[in-house]
């Protein structure tokens, strides 16, 4: 999906994030500046297309929207059921979320463990977005990476827009059965 959405709103975002990974000169300023763009993104309604809102049987839905082949980026819409919570993972990429519709949860992590152990993991809680439609959170690795979101609502879907540094494939998930870290990979519905 390297091709602009239709939406006037998502055009505009995605070309203000190209422009701003063209100059900025840290991730940080990426993050920084990114998050003000998401900002302004997510104070009017998105009209996005219903392929853009799916969600599986089970879970939440990850719905690519765009991936930037020259800069490597990708903004993604993540559909939220009721009440649903994804498990603390980490990314490796800076990381910019937006709250489009309903109401999310961002807790950050601090990981405080030495990493020797590759399946064993003891986080501190860091830092936590409750966000409303507007609001926007942030991951910037390695001292933000680890972190969960979900859907604040008993009874309505909310609506994230992500915008990562890389496509995604891969990264380390705390399973919730075990406590332990795994290795998963995310795909897109």
């Amino acid at each position: 999906m390297d091709t602009l959405p239709s939406c006037p709103r998502l055009k505009a975002y995605i070309e203000a994030v190209r422009g701003i990974v063209r100059r900025a000169s840290s991730d940080a300023q990426i993050v920084e500046e990114v998050q003000v763009a998401a900002k302004d993104l997510v104070q009017g309604p998105m009209d996005l297309h219903p392929d853009y809102l799916r969600v599986p049987e089970d879970g939440y839905g990850r719905n690519l929207i765009y991936r930037d082949r020259e800069h490597g980026f990708v903004v993604i819409a993540m559909a939220w059921p009721p009440g649903i919570q994804g498990a603390p993972h980490d990314h490796g990429t800076w990381g910019v979320v937006a709250v489009a519709e309903g109401e999310v949860v961002l807790e950050n992590y601090e990981r405080v463990d030495d990493g020797s152990d590759p399946e064993e993991i003891s986080l501190k809680a860091r830092d936590c977005v409750e966000g409303a439609v507007g609001d926007v959170g942030f991951v910037l690795p390695p001292e933000v990476d680890f972190h969960t979101v979900g859907n604040r609502l008993q009874d309505g879907r909310s609506l994230t827009i992500h915008t990562y540094g890389i496509d995604i494939r891969e990264c380390n998930l705390v399973c919730p059965e075990t406590g332990k870290l795994k290795r998963v990979y995310p795909s897109y519905l």
